[in-house]
């Protein structure tokens, strides 16, 4: 090893590698409190209170990475790797003294310098064999995903996905500004919704990356009930709080992937639309459904999440993109929304692109685009 090597040290990124084998022992010694389930460590939160919101990989190819799934997609402090863990927990935030920790805890100030070589070339191939396997997993989660879509029914005029739109006054058809359903959204009479144990009709909208591939697919669980129609199902009471459990998003590779739904005046992909089309893009489908009864000629997309919204990877011959915001109260998905629009803007200049990213919101009386078009005030 070169004296140059032994003065500079290992890197985060590699004392992040040489954490990922320890990540069970290491969590315990931050969470006290932490219990095992399956394969994770499971704990309230970083400040380390019970509960299992917060999730350590302990095994397999996401092994020495964690997320809290109480907080936002957007959230940067939401999700990371065992370094990240220490920075936010024993190091008060700070990194610097989060990497004090793990050299301390991995005990390399005084390691020997050729073990410490060693060490860290064993990370390295353990990290590259974990890549590896988290790609061929995240392939076979994909193809999952893809075959789910494809084993729905396209949508007629009687299908209880477009019974259910049309309760949200999204109709398709002659009269309609929308003539057809997008082709993105079908009918799967039963899949297994978690929650509930059962398996239940969903609305099935397909994701589709850059590379018009399917990236995964958004399921929204109907149920049908007598005098009302077609509905989202209800809200279910999971551990004395009440959750919403009506949406799910099968496959991990949809992140920057977008739903497309409504094409507009230019009949093709997303990939193919013409120099500087404006592309308008709401979080969820019923919005942006709404969005385009009253501008059938744009053409709009969703995330799926507010988070993907500034992910979402656009051709670079698109023109100005607007996020269709909600009038949101809350602190959260206002800094998400803030969030995007920076993230779109980045892309924006790593293409040389001039598109201008922006965002709309519907009259303030109303809290997001389909109360707007139902005319339905806060």
């Amino acid at each position: 090893m070169s004296a140059t090597r032994e003065f500079s040290g290992p890197s985060a990124g590699e004392i992040a590698d040489m954490l990922r084998p320890h990540a069970e022992a290491l969590g315990r010694m931050i969470f006290p409190n932490a219990v095992m389930a399956g394969g994770f460590l499971c704990v309230g939160s970083v400040y380390g209170e019970p509960g299992d919101s917060l999730k350590i990989q302990t095994r397999g190819a996401k092994r020495g990475t964690w997320a809290d799934y109480a907080t936002s997609d957007s959230d940067m402090n939401g999700k990371g790797d065992m370094l990240k863990l220490l920075q936010l927990t024993i190091g008060g935030g700070d990194m610097k003294r989060g990497i004090e920790e793990a050299k301390k805890y991995l005990n390399l100030d005084s390691m020997d310098p050729r073990a410490l070589e060693r060490m860290q070339l064993a990370a390295k191939k353990s990290r590259e064999r974990q890549e590896l396997q988290k790609a061929s997993q995240d392939e076979r989660k994909r193809r999952n995903a893809e075959a789910l879509w494809h084993s729905a029914a396209p949508l007629t005029p009687s299908s209880p996905p477009v019974m259910y739109l049309a309760g949200r006054g999204i109709l398709f058809g002659a009269d309609s500004p929308l003539k057809r359903p997008p082709g993105s959204i079908r009918f799967h009479h039963a899949v297994s919704h978690k929650e509930s144990g059962r398996k239940l009709p969903a609305m099935a909208t397909c994701f589709v990356g850059a590379d018009n591939q399917i990236k995964g697919v958004h399921l929204t669980f109907l149920e049908f009930r007598a005098g009302v129609g077609w509905v989202k199902i209800p809200d279910m009471l999971i551990e004395g709080k009440l959750t919403k459990v009506s949406k799910k998003i099968w496959g991990p590779t949809y992140w920057g992937a977008h739903l497309p739904l409504w094409k507009g005046s230019q009949r093709c992909p997303l990939s193919g639309i013409r120099g500087h089309t404006p592309v308008e893009a709401a979080e969820g489908i019923e919005d942006g459904l709404s969005y385009a009864m009253a501008n059938p000629d744009a053409r709009v997309i969703a995330g799926g999440t507010l988070g993907n919204l500034g992910q979402i990877i656009l051709p670079a011959q698109a023109g100005d993109f607007t996020i269709l915001a909600q009038n949101d109260t809350n602190p959260k998905p206002i800094a998400a929304l803030e969030d995007a629009i920076r993230k779109q803007q980045r892309q924006a200049r790593e293409q040389e692109s001039r598109r201008i990213i922006k965002s709309r919101h519907p009259l303030q009386q109303y809290k997001d685009w389909n109360d707007w078009l139902l005319g339905k005030a806060r």
